[in-house]
């Protein structure tokens, strides 16, 4: 009897083996992205008029390169699951003062800092044997650090909020595959992150295995 299991264990597993390698359009496959975040009516300065701080001066950037690491299962040739570890670009802002001797004093600055946890379902069709689009639909788990400049009698400062929640994410992209082992993938994502719509362009390089 336990012989007999033994050969009926072997068998399914070969015959489930011999049908995963039979179906191309089935695989798993692992990636990394570069990707630029832009990032809606962040107000570094809620309290301050940036405008009267001469002789200080006020910077800020509201558009920062990140990356993401992320793996997924291709069903078959339209439907995927993916999983997603993501460093987002960190907005920031600074206020500096010119020193005596010419070089920039920075006397405050602060940033939009996020990390992210993502599952989604990716849609694909294929236009050729090598070209496809991509649709995203998924949930992203966000942890934000916002560091922001206040004003407190009358005096310029800090003030540093963190918070964590999950937005929706939505995306479309294209890629193309170089051969059965590689692909680049050009992709369009919009979520929210503590309540500033978040835009990102990635491009990424997808491993299949």
């Amino acid at each position: 009897m336990k012989s007999l299991k033994t050969i009926l264990i072997t068998s399914l597993s070969c015959l489930s083996l011999n049908a995963f390698a039979n179906n191309a359009n089935q695989f798993t496959y692992f990636g990394v992205s570069l990707q630029n975040s832009s990032y809606d009516d962040i107000n570094f300065h809620p309290q301050v008029d940036t405008s009267a701080l001469s002789p200080l001066e006020y910077h800020e950037s509201t558009s920062k390169t990140g990356w993401k690491l992320f793996a997924g299962h291709q069903f078959n040739r339209y439907l995927a699951v993916e999983g997603a570890l993501a460093s987002f670009g960190s907005a920031n802002f600074s206020v500096t003062e010119e020193q005596a001797n010419g070089t920039m004093k920075t006397l405050h600055q602060g940033s939009f800092d996020t990390m992210g946890l993502d599952i989604r379902a990716v849609g694909t069709y294929p236009i050729t044997d090598n070209l496809f689009l991509k649709a995203h639909l998924g949930a992203l788990l966000w942890d934000n650090d916002f560091t922001f400049l206040t004003n407190s009698s009358n005096e310029l400062d800090t003030q540093k909020k963190s918070d964590t929640g999950v937005s929706l994410t939505t995306g479309l992209g294209i890629a193309y595959a170089f051969n059965n082992s590689v692909a680049l993938s050009l992709d369009y994502e919009t979520t929210e992150i503590a309540h500033i719509a978040t835009k990102n362009l990635g491009l990424s390089v997808l491993f299949r295995f």
